[in-house]
């Protein structure tokens, strides 16, 4: 693969991480929320994330529900999702739309040297650059560096489902 290629796919991929943790921010609210708080309501605007990132086409994605972040001792968090849903539609073909219940949790670690490590359990929406834009169900993990670079892509165990096939 050309050198440019790999630098493009990167740089989509930063620009979608950057996306989501957006979204995420505005959905999951800080992450000092006390630990014996409720969740919170979620109902997001819909936001369009155009191609061919994460799809090879133009998408629009909305999620209702609830969240929570709960922080735990040595730079650890978990992000529950009660009775959240993301709305995914084809812009080009609006009645190409999917609903998918999200109700997963992530389970966040910091190592010293900055690492992230995540690990999903559950129904979650996500992004690899090998797996593509997925409803993930059951229990994965990935990593970014410090730079925030991944160093581990999805892997674990349980269904992907591609979000992208699914409205084309």
């Amino acid at each position: 693969m050309e050198k440019a290629q790999v630098f493009g796919r990167e740089v989509r991929f930063r620009i979608f991480c950057f996306a989501l943790a957006v979204l995420t921010s505005l959905t999951m609210g800080s992450l000092r929320i006390a630990a014996q708080g409720p969740p919170h309501p979620v109902d997001t605007t819909p936001i369009t994330l155009p191609a061919p990132f994460p799809c090879p086409f133009d998408i629009s994605l909305a999620l209702t529900g609830k969240t929570k972040t709960i922080q735990l001792p040595a730079d650890r968090s978990i992000v529950t999702a009660p009775g959240q849903d993301a709305t995914i539609t084809n812009v080009a073909n609006p009645a190409n739309q999917v609903t998918l219940n999200i109700t997963g949790a992530f389970h966040q670690r910091t190592e010293q040297d900055g690492t992230v490590t995540t690990v999903v359990t559950g129904r979650n929406l996500l992004f690899d650059p090998q797996a593509g834009f997925v409803l993930a169900i059951g229990h994965f993990s990935y990593v970014f560096d410090a730079a925030g670079t991944l160093i581990q892509p999805l892997a674990g165990t349980g269904q992907l489902i591609d979000v992208c096939a699914a409205i084309q």
